[in-house]
């Protein structure tokens, strides 16, 4: 069953392309072909080669992207001698090399990567975004932005993926890629699938001195990606080296003033990197822990603070069984343990839990080489999540217009395990009619659920604490899900000519659960229209799919809620009416069609300007529907009350919309110094009533409505830049964050928890931060540090995460949980001094 992965139609498409490498020969008097490597022998993929004639002009230069095995290939119009420059960000470049190139030759070229920020005096600029050999929708953030920008909780890797513009982060840590769910997007670690299998989101937890970047593509991408409709964000861990090397941050613990003198949130991170066995084994090991006490204001003295504790480790490692044969594996652990977890100014002590989580993540992946540009790779990856919530006692929990009392009402215990196995193949390029790049591959996962719920209840009261509701769940439930999923895919890069490629693809998913298979066609185009290649026009169409999280199929088999509403006298308005839920009849696997349009400009060669236009509609999405009330009016109840209770069934019902349009602005300099700009104009809406708390939703919008994350206006900004003068710019470094977006839009309700109005008709304020840090380089003793001292929020924006949204009451649309200003302080150690020069 599992090597039943292609259909008869891939296997054809496969056997006819493996036809033509094979009867189409590769034309072309003189070639330049050659493989560039990183310093481990490692295949670099999309670094851009260029050769020009020595003498002649940038504009009449030659230029080419590696493909997956390092590869690539120029067509010379005669003999002579040129220049060759190779670049990849993240690397050192090569500039200028001199060759005399009379015959066909090929060359073997490895660039250095780029480790550490301060390990470099004079790291060069990175390459050109406009090579029309970038086809897909990609925004990059690189290890030296998430270690130089201040955003707000610096030490979390989450947190950083909101320097990207089409991503924000709702009050409760929720990521959102372009107006998505978190359980939209597809969450890799090294190429492996690391979103948690029961809910779909991301819990693993790194230190962000430990990433290498982390690439965030949308709307068009390769159909080597599925299971996320809205993208596909990729984090890609630092590689040992021969040399070793030692970082350490935040090891000195901080203390806070605020209501007497404490310990501080504390985030210390520990590295290092370096050889197993020399020119051999590598490996890279970053260990971080997180100590966490916030303080909420309005609650009493002793009941007003949340604190946590986790700690975690990654471990990287390449071991070259010989020249053309790798092999990585990676290790992963988080242990996580937060306590009074929900602690709000409506939400005291006594309502919120103890939240333990755990993550194991172990990998290995074998690449090899076979020559003639035929590179293979498949691995293995096995996953394990466990989450146990703990409330603080088995008191009911009460829902009351002045805010909640009483204990939370969920108990419970969840395991997950993934086994995942892929294997890709790019095969050798072949011309006709231009050249091409064929690649295929096939993906199979075992998913996994325990699932041990104690719930015991919550009941509804009014403004004058009458009792309106009741709901309980007299019965425990344990349960066993699984699924498995197949998919497969065939990827052609076309290079039509020096100025127009295309990218054309089909990818197969099928879902034991879920019937059918689902086709996902993709294409793009990426052209540059003027002979100066400064101007790159993009876009492209593509049919992506979501996986079934198993939360979703562990729901039939969860408890039985009962609910029983009550007269104005506190008499039973009637018996208990439970809630059930079912899947039946054949689902879809929820899809969505994406369209991109990009205009890429290089206003100079250090400026880069970019327009980028996406519109997703998303389709078969899954909704919980009361088969018993389908037209029963919103509720933001946990389950929305009614006299016959409910009787949800399965359906795909839920449709998303999402259209952006936004402007980007970047320039970088001379070391790891940059700025950028931007403005997103937006709009995400949806025809489900979605709670930001809840994963599922319950009920069917009257039309469509605005997702609880909907930002239609964001500007943000971020600046590295050194200090005026120099005396100071040598040392000396300002970091900068703007972020202005559209307060999030909330629902109003009446105490029974009707909605009152449109669903999310109200809006909080506008949300504005601003951050500055200032940076010192300092050698002491042969060692380097980086001292860092800054603000976050230097205005003292309120910037409220909360708001009392229930009708009848004096603190009605009143706005609770000011952000208030922050001092930050930093202290990052490299070892030894020294650098690198390109």
């Amino acid at each position: 069953m599992y090597l039943q992965v292609f259909s008869a139609g891939g296997r054809a498409a496969i056997i006819f392309v493996i036809a033509l490498i094979l009867v189409i020969p590769a034309c072309g008097e003189i070639l330049l072909s050659g493989r560039i490597l990183d310093e481990n022998d490692a295949p670099v993929r999309d670094a851009r080669v260029t050769l020009r004639a020595a003498g002649a002009a940038l504009a009449t230069s030659l230029e080419t992207l590696t493909n997956a095995d390092g590869a690539f290939t120029l067509e010379l119009p005669s003999p002579g001698d040129f220049l060759l420059n190779v670049e990849r960000e993240g690397f050192y470049p090569i500039k200028d090399r001199p060759m005399h190139i009379e015959n066909a030759s090929e060359v073997t070229l490895t660039i250095n990567t780029v480790h550490e920020v301060f390990q470099s005096v004079n790291v060069a600029e990175a390459p050109s975004p406009v090579d029309i050999s970038q086809t897909s929708n990609t925004e990059r953030l690189t290890g030296t932005e998430i270690n130089d920008v201040p955003y707000a909780n610096s030490h979390s890797l989450r947190s950083s993926f909101a320097l990207m513009p089409g991503v924000v982060e709702d009050a409760n840590g929720g990521l959102h890629v372009n107006g998505s769910s978190e359980n939209q997007v597809l969450y890799l670690l090294n190429g492996f699938d690391i979103t948690n299998p029961i809910s779909g989101q991301l819990q693993t937890v790194m230190a962000v001195e430990g990433v290498r970047s982390v690439d965030l593509s949308t709307g068009r991408y390769p159909p080597e990606y599925g299971k996320g409709s809205a993208g596909v964000m990729a984090i890609n861990t630092e590689n040992g080296t021969d040399r070793f090397h030692f970082t350490t941050t935040d090891f000195i613990p901080g203390l806070s003033i605020q209501q007497g003198l404490h310990l501080g949130n504390w985030y210390p991170r520990f590295g290092v990197s370096g050889p197993i066995v020399k020119g051999r084994a590598w490996f890279s090991d970053m260990f971080d822990t997180e100590y966490t006490e916030s303080l909420v204001t309005g609650l009493p003295a002793g009941a007003n603070t949340r604190s946590g504790i986790a700690v975690g480790n990654v471990l990287h490692t390449q071991v070259n069984l010989n020249q053309s044969n790798l092999l990585y594996a990676d290790f992963l652990v988080n242990l996580d343990n937060e306590c009074r977890v929900g602690l709000g100014p409506l939400t005291p002590a006594a309502t919120t839990s103890t939240v333990d989580t755990r993550e194991y993540f172990v990998s290995l992946k074998d690449q090899a080489y076979l020559g003639h540009g035929v590179l293979l790779e498949f691995g293995y990856a096995h996953n394990e999540f466990s989450n146990q919530q703990t409330p603080q006692g088995d008191g009911l929990y009460l829902i009351s217009p002045l805010g909640q009392s009483g204990n939370y009402f969920v108990n419970a215990r969840q395991t997950a395990a993934r086994d995942e196995g892929m294997t890709h193949v790019y095969f050798p390029q072949f011309n006709w009619m231009g050249s091409h790049q064929i690649e295929a591959g096939a993906d199979a996962d075992l998913r996994q659920e325990n699932g041990d719920f104690h719930r015991t209840g919550y009941e509804v009261l009014s403004v004058s604490g009458q009792l309106l509701s009741e709901t309980l769940f007299p019965t425990a439930s344990q349960f066993h899900v699984s699924d498995t999923e197949f998919s497969s895919y065939l990827l052609d890069t076309w290079r039509i000519s020096r100025r127009l490629q295309l990218n054309l693809g089909i990818r197969e998913d099928r879902d034991q659960r879920v019937s059918g298979l689902a086709w996902s066609p993709r294409a793009a185009f990426s052209w540059s229209p003027f002979h100066s290649n400064r101007t790159r026009i993009s876009a492209g169409y593509a049919l992506t799919h979501d996986q079934v999280t198993l939360d979703v199929l562990g729901q039939p088999l969860d408890q039985v809620a009962e609910t029983t509403q009550y007269n104005a006298d506190g008499t039973p308005a009637g018996p208990a009416a439970p809630t059930t839920y079912m899947i039946t009849g054949p689902l879809a696997l929820p899809r969505a069609t994406n369209w991109t349009l990009n205009v890429d400009q290089q206003v100079s060669k250090s400026i880069f300007a970019s327009a980028k236009y996406l519109r997703r509609r998303g389709t078969d999405e899954f909704l919980w529907l009361n088969t018993l009330a389908p037209d029963a009016p919103p509720s933001l109840l946990p389950l929305p009350a009614g006299e016959m209770g409910g009787a949800y069934q399965l359906i795909n019902l839920r449709r998303d919309d999402y259209d952006s349009l936004q402007f980007l602005v970047r320039q970088t300099f001379t070391g790891q110094h940059e700025w950028m700009a931007s403005y997103t104009r937006s709009r995400a809406i949806t025809n489900a009533v979605v709670d930001p708390n809840s994963l599922q939703p319950l009920q069917l919008a009257s039309g469509f409505v605005p997702m609880p994350w909907d930002a239609p206006n964001r500007v943000l900004g971020f600046a590295y830049l050194p200090v005026p003068g120099k005396r100071w710019s040598k040392n000396w470094s300002i970091a900068i964050l703007g972020d202005t977006r559209s307060g999030y839009p909330f629902s109003v309700r009446e105490p029974a928890g009707l909605v009152v109005g449109g669903v999310n008709s109200y809006r909080y304020p506008l949300n504005f931060d601003l951050n500055i840090a200032l940076e010192r380089i300092i050698t002491l003793y042969g060692y380097r540090f980086a001292l860092r001292g800054g603000m976050d929020n230097v205005t003292n924006q309120a910037n409220p995460t909360a708001v009392n949204n229930v009708t009848g009451v004096t603190q009605f649309l009143q706005f609770l949980g000011d952000e208030g200003r922050h001092f930050v302080v930093r202290i990052r150690f490299f070892g030894r001094a020294g650098s690198r020069r390109s």
